[in-house]
């Protein structure tokens, strides 16, 4: 259909007008979510304020919806939205964070309330990490910590629940059909009548060969044991022992574990021991293509600074990895997807914060400090420290790290960690050696991170400007072992189409998939030694 549409465009009109958004649309940090019937809409500012939009087609006479639209406002921590339409068309609001350095995630559902609409919280089970609807809209499976947990739309009763092993992840099939990814299987299960069939066994927490060594064994946590039968599919072998002792060999093959291609660090391998031998992996890996490790590095310290006195890289020998660190400036967008990508990936990062930050968002810096990252220092004032407006001396530095040393104890009741920048990654040998004085390691990016130019600026200077795919691109290709690669939090003053901080998921998923692992920046220091 889009294909003709976009020959015979000319000719064939879009359709007909549904109806108007009460306010301008911004594709960048906006979003929309019409109901199933298309009569109403729900409309997201900015993932902070949700509004309930009747739909009414041509409204340039006269306009019969209500004078104030249902409205819910989110919690600043917010990092993302999801929406959920029941089948008789009414909207649930499920919102995502990370509070007390934990996934967290609360419901609102539209209400009648005293002749009008409003956003009522729904309840929901501790614990939720992700939300699974029904095609339909009658039902709404939540994953837990304990399961998974089914209830009916409508009446937001719980209808069914399934609690075997650690659920992963859950799409509906045909009803009343759900399939469940766990901990050690995936199955297709029956929420109506509770039964469930297995599809595959996905882990295993013991492996081997039966007592005759021609059966391949593995073993889950509660449902027993199992047979290899090939290509993916296990059977039941509850009847069957295991092999004691040397579980992992027979008179054919030995059974073995390794890392392969960098891929998976718990492969499973079968190596031939009989003539001619060979090895061959249970499952293909994809191709991992890694960087060389054997550079050594050089650092760029500014004139007069040692090379000891300033971070710019970590070993490039013997370690493949990187630390990605947030500066924290003055505003906080984008933090809370940040640290909702990082809680997903069990990643503990490095935040340098500044001074404004802190005094601006005080429970944000809280929910850094929780989350469990490293908290740096990123002075106590955003200045331009090259700037000529003052006159800076090292007394100035050192005074400036101690009050920035302050208002995160006040903030937080703890202590910033020993490394530092400038803003903007300023440095000169006053800089470095003021730090020094006060304790200070000077920490500088070897990969340089564009994400603060703006569409005006590249008007002055062409070829500068990328965007946040192009970002990513440019610091796969510049990154080496060791690399420190800044990533700013908040938008800057002027145009941009979109920022890092939105595609972070997809900059530490191309660092991973390259083999690299992300670490903090003291453990970049630890390893250098």
């Amino acid at each position: 259909e889009l294909f003709a549409r976009s020959l015979y465009s000319p000719l064939i009109g879009i359709g007909e007008l549904a109806g108007k958004l009460p306010s301008k649309f911004d594709d960048t940090n906006d979003s929309f979510c019409a109901s199933p019937d298309g009569n109403t809409m729900l409309l997201s500012i900015g993932d902070r304020s949700v509004y309930y939009c009747p739909l009414e087609g041509d409204d340039y006479v006269s306009v019969t919806r209500p004078a104030l639209l249902p409205y819910l406002l989110l919690p600043g921590n917010t990092s993302s939205l999801s929406f959920f339409w029941t089948a008789q068309s009414i909207p649930a609001v499920f919102a995502e964070s990370v509070e007390d350095g934990k996934k967290t995630i609360k419901a609102w559902k539209l209400t009648d309330f005293s002749g009008g609409k409003i956003f009522a919280s729904l309840p929901i089970p501790a614990g939720v990490r992700g939300i699974c609807p029904s095609r339909d809209g009658s039902s709404l499976a939540l994953i837990t910590s304990q399961g998974l947990r089914v209830y009916n739309s409508a009446s937001w009763k719980e209808t069914a629940s399934y609690h075997d092993e650690t659920v992963v992840s859950a799409v509906w099939g045909e009803e009343p059909f759900i399939f469940i990814g766990g901990s050690e299987t995936v199955r297709k299960w029956n929420y109506k009548t509770g039964n469930s069939t297995l599809i595959f066994i996905s882990a295993v927490n013991a492996y081997g060969w039966d007592e005759q060594g021609m059966t391949i064994l593995g073993e889950t946590t509660k449902l027993g044991r199992f047979s290899y039968a090939g290509n993916l599919k296990w059977n039941g072998a509850a009847t069957l022992r295991m092999r004691q002792g040397s579980v992992s060999v027979n008179t054919a093959w030995r059974l073995y574990l390794d890392s392969g291609k960098g891929y998976y660090a718990n492969m499973l391998y079968a190596r031939s021991a009989t003539s001619p031998g060979g090895t061959k992996p249970l499952i293909d890996e994809p191709v991992v293509k890694l960087d060389s490790n054997s550079t050594p590095g050089i650092d760029a310290s500014p004139a007069g600074a040692s090379e000891g006195d300033i971070f710019t890289h970590g070993s490039r020998i013997g370690f493949r990895q990187v630390a990605v660190v947030f500066d924290a400036m003055d505003t906080l967008d984008g933090l809370p997807q940040i640290l909702s990508v990082l809680e997903r990936y069990k990643i503990r990062a490095t935040f340098f914060i500044n001074g404004e930050f802190i005094r601006q968002h005080p429970a944000a810096v809280n929910e850094i400090l929780k989350a469990g990252h490293q908290c740096a220092s990123l002075f106590f004032t955003t200045w331009n420290l090259s700037g000529t407006q003052y006159r800076i001396d090292g007394d100035f530095i050192v005074r400036g790290l101690s009050r920035n040393e302050d208002d995160f104890y006040t903030a937080t009741g703890q202590e910033l960690t020993l490394l530092w920048h400038a803003p903007f990654y300023i440095t000169s040998p006053m800089i470095i050696e003021a730090g020094k004085t006060a304790g200070y390691r000077y920490v500088s990016a070897d990969v340089t991170v564009l994400d603060w130019v703006t569409a005006e600026q590249n008007r002055v200077m062409p070829g500068l400007y990328r965007n946040a795919a192009t970002l990513i691109d440019d610091i796969i290709a510049s990154k080496k072992p060791g690399s420190i690669i800044p990533v700013r939090i908040g938008k800057v003053e002027g145009e941009r189409s979109d920022y890092l901080y939105e595609k972070i998921d997809l900059l530490l998923n191309a660092l991973t998939e390259a083999g690299y692992r992300i670490v903090t920046v003291d453990t970049l220091i630890q390893n250098q030694r």
